[in-house]
């Protein structure tokens, strides 16, 4: 697993920062992915389709139902980069570093 560091002259601000800023992107992240989730339940029961199968291009878009299947196939797009996105969150983690007292140098 990879690092990335931060410099600061306030560490345990900093974060306390970074740590509420995760957890409030998570939170969002995971709210937004349930609407999508209800939206996508919700279009494919009211247009009697399988989401899979109209990812895959299995399914015609008859002229009645072209909005709906756009709209849906919209939702079924975003739910990807909504858990990925998710998923980096979910595994990053904050390391703090104890930075140990140096005397200056004269």
């Amino acid at each position: 697993m990879e690092k990335i560091e931060i410099t600061t002259p306030e560490p345990e601000r900093v974060l306390a920062v970074l740590q509420d800023a995760l957890e409030r992107q998570k939170r969002l992240l995971s709210q937004s992915l349930a609407r999508t989730e209800e939206k996508i339940q919700h279009l494919a029961v009211h247009l009697q389709v399988d989401p899979d199968r109209l990812l895959a291009g299995e399914l015609p878009h008859p002229e009645e139902k072209d909005m709906g299947l756009l709209e849906l196939e919209g939702e079924l797009e975003l739910r990807h980069p909504l858990r990925e996105q998710l998923e980096i969150l979910e595994h990053l983690k904050l390391c703090p570093q104890k930075t140990m007292w140096q005397p200056s140098r004269l």
